[in-house]
């Protein structure tokens, strides 16, 4: 009797742990520690879930004074891969989720085209990144240079780039959004997957 009651508590204590896992997951709410807004993309959280931190891109840069090598290490605390991209295409930095998501140490990234570290297919035509026919229709260079340009930030914009990789050329879909933070671009890459191959 006394063994079933421990197994009992042993499988509610279990229970109740895997539930609250999974609803905290569901109503938490991460803030910036600096400026509190909410990273979700609200200006301020409202709701009384649960708490955690981390810090914004805007604040990241401020505490950097705009240096790619410091940004990159503060935007290490953003869970989206976000790159850094002045005003040529060329990145600057990285944060360790782009580095993990191109499969690239900060170095192999860092003063690359976007399509070379992306892999994209058309860069390694005669031109390069940013200099092909197939560069004109690139929703992220497109996007990139027209923040830069006007200054206007674009979230989560459908895009998709065919890239090549060790297992063949692949259509990488993702959702792109951007920043301008004096002459640099902070480029963050939502929801990437490359599920479809290319004959």
């Amino acid at each position: 009797m006394i063994l079933r009651l421990i197994f009992y508590l042993k499988i509610s204590a279990f229970c109740f742990t895997f539930i609250y896992e999974n609803i905290k997951n569901i109503f938490m709410i991460r803030i910036c520690a600096w400026c509190e807004k909410e990273l979700s993309g609200k200006n301020k959280y409202k709701n009384d879930g649960i708490i955690t931190h981390g810090i914004c891109s805007e604040c990241a840069l401020k505490m950097t004074d705009f240096k790619p090598r410091a940004i990159s290490t503060i935007l290490n605390y953003i869970e989206e891969p976000v790159f850094i991209v002045d005003n040529t295409g060329t990145i600057q930095g990285a944060n360790k989720s782009a580095q993990q998501m191109t499969g690239k140490t900060l170095e192999e990234i860092e003063n690359n085209p976007g399509g070379n570290v992306f892999e994209c297919t058309y860069s390694k035509n005669e031109g390069g990144c940013g200099n092909t026919v197939h560069c004109t229709a690139c929703a992220v260079r497109n996007i990139v240079m027209d923040t830069l340009k006007t200054g206007k930030g674009y979230k989560s914009v459908p895009a998709f780039q065919s890239i090549d990789t060790p297992h063949g050329r692949r259509l990488l879909k993702f959702n792109i959004s951007t920043e301008k933070t004096g002459e640099h671009i902070l480029l963050r890459i939502d929801n990437a997957s490359d599920t479809e191959r290319i004959a």
